[in-house]
């Protein structure tokens, strides 16, 4: 027992490190490799507990759409005219997999709800820690760039689009203690998340934050349908009303109400268009898309995209092979569709969402209170960054895989204490 709970620490710890060197700049302490050297740690620790228990637990339906997911990658690999050769599909594939191992290590590790509970606060309280540093930064240091960071903070030591969502994650679960234990200390930390995302100003952000509250009020709460209906109007009109005022909010959102195709392409913005491009190549392409590493071919660290250059994407502010600043992989959801095809990304959504759909069975028998707060955290983790990957690449950050797929995994094969203990 004193060794597995050594383990359950270890690895805890290692994800909170994970997060934390990833959520820096983007040169991440000046050594990219470092956080995927800790996430190799992770998948040794995996590995040595494996050995030890002298078996490694996999979902079999989560490891078919992996496998299916994985042929469908060969044969876009196979059949597209922009692959970049096998190395370079593989590296592509290889980061697109990340988040679904890491789901399958952690679904391994067999925690019980006080050590699941001590990782969610060390999670919170790493996002409040790093609240303090963009604080600290914005107000005295000064380091970031305020013609594009258009909130009152404003910072260039965090990854600042992805720390506003960020917060967001750590306000699902802020939530979801509150419920557990009302404890009136969590809804102090939950008002300063909430006032740290309306300072930045991320339009993405806002918007996840509304559905977390929307989430909470119809999901765990007991009032009448009526009064959660008023109560969300309300919260969202006072919301409306605060945006409002935010010369710089409305003009964001009027950008992207903008319609953007490549026509006209320096009158437009990239992400809406990156999104009209995606649906266009997985026609052209049908059932394949333009295959791994193609779409902007950051990850596989190419320069120039044969198929931005053809799409006449490279046109467009952002996403030309000289600019300074690049969204080339910004828009997740456009990459997946883009070099996967609808066939892939389908099954594609399918792992993503496979915890927030197979929750409510695992919990099924569970006591109320703890079946209500772990479906919560799945389910509107999941689909917060969902909708905020819309406009980020999140879903292939390590400081988000920790909580949609690595503690989806803790959860989803958690010790109950009446029959494991």
């Amino acid at each position: 027992m004193k060794e597995s709970r050594f383990y359950n620490r270890l690895l805890i710890w290692l994800m909170i490190l994970l997060g934390a060197v990833n959520l820096l700049n983007k040169s991440t302490l000046g050594l990219p490799p470092f956080d995927y050297a800790i996430y190799g740690a992770i998948a040794l620790l995996t590995a040595v507990c494996a050995i030890i228990n002298r078996k490694f637990m996999v979902p079999r339906n989560y490891l078919l759409l992996m496998a299916a997911v994985a042929v469908m990658m060969v044969l876009n690999a196979v059949v597209s005219k922009y692959s970049p050769g096998p190395l370079y599909s593989f590296i592509g594939g290889l980061i697109t997999f990340l988040p679904f191992f890491l789901f399958l290590m952690t679904y391994n590790f067999r925690m019980d709800d006080g050590e699941i509970h001590y990782f969610i606060n060390l999670f919170i309280a790493l996002v409040c820690l790093y609240s303090l540093v963009v604080y600290a930064d914005s107000f005295i240091l000064g380091t970031g760039d305020r013609d594009f960071q258009t909130g009152i903070l404003a910072s260039g030591i965090v990854r600042f689009g992805d720390f506003s969502s960020l917060c967001n994650q750590a306000l699902v679960l802020t939530m979801a203690e509150f419920y557990r234990t009302r404890r009136k200390s969590y809804l102090a930390v939950a008002a300063w998340i909430v006032l740290t995302i309306l300072l930045t100003n991320q339009l993405k952000a806002i918007l996840g934050m509304m559905l977390i509250f929307t989430g909470y009020v119809f999901y765990l709460t007991n009032a009448r349908r009526w009064v959660k209906i008023t109560i969300s109007s309300l919260g969202l009109a006072a919301i409306i009303v605060i945006l409002s005022v935010s010369a710089s909010f409305m003009l964001k959102f009027e950008n992207y109400l903008d319609s953007n195709t490549a026509e006209d392409a320096y009158a437009k913005i990239a992400r809406p268009a990156l999104y009209y491009r995606a649906f266009e190549m997985a026609a052209d392409f049908f059932p394949f898309g333009t295959g791994q590493g193609t779409y902007g071919t950051v990850p596989v660290n190419l320069v120039g995209s044969r198929v931005y250059s053809d799409y006449e994407l490279d046109k467009i502010w952002g996403l030309g092979d000289n600019t300074d600043f690049s969204f080339k992989m910004d828009a997740h959801w456009a990459s997946i569709l883009g070099e996967m095809g609808y066939i892939c990304a389908i099954l594609y959504l399918l792992l993503f969402f496979y915890p927030a759909m197979k929750v409510p069975k695992k919990m099924k028998g569970e006591e109320e209170t703890t079946r209500r707060y772990y479906i919560f955290i799945i389910r509107m983790g999941i689909l917060t960054l969902f909708a905020e990957s819309i406009v980020l690449a999140l879903p292939k950050s390590f400081s988000f895989m920790i909580i949609y797929a690595g503690l989806a995994g803790l959860i989803m094969n958690r010790k109950r204490q009446w029959t494991d203990r």
